[in-house]
């Protein structure tokens, strides 16, 4: 099932980037705005963290800045975000991506890599 989420983002990406006339996918959420919580790997003892994301949202896809801290990462940058009905799929250019669902103002969802990691999120107002 996540490969296939996987492929999709993939493809939306590869979509938006060749084919400048073809509709894009109609977000279901609009994430804009600052978003702070917690990240912890799925073996708690390898470590956790804090993230903060700020998004500015234009259609399917979001960009901003995300600050992920706490052992043994801390990691910040740009980052793109797809969103497709409730669901968010993080690019983030250093390595890091995700597959996240929003509900209200709550955001969770897992980090993936070499060790994937849970996320929980609240947008702040």
């Amino acid at each position: 099932m996540r490969s296939a989420k996987l492929l999709l983002v993939g493809l939306v990406a590869l979509g938006s980037t060749s084919c400048a006339t073809a509709p894009m996918a109609q977000p279901g959420v609009d994430v804009s705005g600052k978003w702070q919580g917690t990240w912890v790997f799925q073996n708690a003892s390898l470590g956790s963290g804090q993230i903060m994301m700020t998004l500015s949202q234009t259609g399917s896809k979001a960009t901003g800045n995300m600050v992920v801290t706490g052992a043994p990462v801390d990691r910040t940058g740009s980052v793109t975000v797809l969103v497709s009905g409730n669901d968010v799929y993080l690019v983030y250019p250093t390595g890091m991506t995700g597959y996240l669902t929003v509900s209200g103002d709550d955001m969770k969802g897992q980090l993936d890599g070499m060790n994937p990691g849970n996320v929980v999120l609240k947008r702040q107002k």
